[in-house]
C-alpha cells in the first residue's frame, strides 16, 4: 500500500524527489527491497531502525562496538516518562558503511548505520517492564551521518514522537484513522481522505473563527457534542437510491423519519389494510 501511495503521489503531486527530501519511517518492517526502491527509484533518502536482533547484520554490529578506538559522542536528553522528565545520556557512533542488499530483487546499495546507547542519568541502562535491556538502538539511513557521530539522525529519527503525539494519536482516538471499514486498499485510501478531510475542515475553521464571532459562537456548540464531533454538530450523510447525498441534523433526520412513516401508514390504512398489516409492512419497507 505504501508503494501504491508513493507512485500515485509521484504521479499527482509531482516528482517525489522535489518536495519529499527525508522519509522517516518506524521499525524496519518494510524490507529491504523498499529501501532501494525509494533511494534508487524516487531519489528520497530516509531514516528507520534495524528491526530485529535476528538479522545478520547485528552480528556485523557488534563486532564493530566492541573496536577498541570506536569515537563515541556523549550528549545529554531530556525525556518524559509519566509526567516526570529525565536526563538521559545517549551514546553515539558511525559504523563503517555496508552493502545493503535487496530481499526481493537484484539490487544493492551502501547504506550508514549509526548506534546509540541510552543511560539513566545514574550510568544504569534502560530497562522495560520485563527487565529487558532496550538500551540499544541501531539507525538505517542513507544520509551522512555528519561530523557529531550520528547525533543527527537520532535527532531526525526521534522526530518521528512529534508525528505520533501531535498528530497520529488526535487523528486515530478523535477520528478513528487506524480503523477502516476494511483491508483493501480502496478501503483504507477511502478513510485516510476522509479524515484529513475533516480534520482540515475542523483547522480551518478553528483559524476563521478568530476574525468572525459568529464562527466561534458555532464553534463552542460543536464542541458541546464532545470529542468524536467537529463538524456541524452530530450531522447524518444519507444517499438515496437514486444517487443523491444530503447531510441532515439530528433533528432534521427525525422529522424526516416520523414524516415517512406517517405516509405509508396513511398509504396502507386507505387502501384497507389494518393497522397490524401497515405495521408489518413498514417493518418490512
Amino acid at each position: 500500500m505504501l508503494r501504491r501511495l508513493l507512485a500515485r503521489l509521484d504521479q499527482t503531486v509531482g516528482p517525489l524527489k522535489e518536495w519529499l527530501k527525508i522519509l522517516l519511517m518506524d521499525r524496519g518492517y518494510w524490507g529491504t527491497d523498499l529501501f532501494c526502491e525509494l533511494k534508487q527509484d524516487y531519489r528520497i533518502d530516509f531514516v528507520s531502525r534495524v528491526r530485529d536482533e535476528k538479522m545478520k547484520i547485528h552480528q556485523v554490529i557488534q563486532r564493530e562496538i566492541r573496536q577498541p578506538k570506536r569515537v563515541w559522542s556523549h550528549p545529554w536528553e531530556e525525556r518524559e516518562f509519566s509526567g516526570r522528565k529525565e536526563k538521559r545520556q545517549v551514546l553515539t557512533t558511525v559504523l563503517p558503511s555496508q552493502l545493503l542488499v535487496s530481499d526481493q530483487t537484484p539490487r544493492m546499495m551502501e547504506v550508514n548505520l549509526v548506534v546509540a546507547e541510552q543511560r539513566h542519568g545514574d550510568g544504569s541502562p534502560i530497562l522495560d517492564k520485563k527487565g529487558k535491556d532496550i538500551s540499544w538502538t541501531t539507525y538505517v539511513t542513507t544520509l551522512a551521518p555528519g561530523k557529531q557521530q550520528g547525533q543527527k539522525m537520532r535527532g531526525f529519527y526521534r522526530r518521528r514522537w512529534g508525528i505520533e503525539n501531535q498528530g497520529f494519536r488526535y487523528l486515530s482516538q478523535t477520528w478513528n484513522i487506524d480503523r477502516p471499514a476494511g483491508h483493501s486498499y480502496g478501503a483504507v485510501l477511502a478513510r485516510l481522505v476522509f479524515v484529513f478531510m475533516i480534520y482540515n475542515s475542523g483547522q480551518w475553521f478553528k483559524q476563521a473563527s478568530r476574525q468572525r464571532p459568529d464562527y466561534a459562537a458555532q464553534l463552542r456548540r460543536m464542541r458541546s457534542y464532545g470529542s468524536g464531533v467537529r463538524l456541524a454538530g452530530a450531522t447524518n450523510i444519507a444517499i438515496t437510491e437514486s444517487g443523491f447525498c444530503g447531510a441532515f441534523t439530528t433533528r432534521e433526520r427525525l422529522r424526516l423519519a416520523q414524516e415517512r412513516i406517517r405516509r405509508a401508514l396513511q398509504r396502507d390504512l386507505k387502501s384497507g389494510c389494518s393497522l397490524e398489516d401497515a405495521l408489518k409492512n413498514l417493518d418490512s419497507s
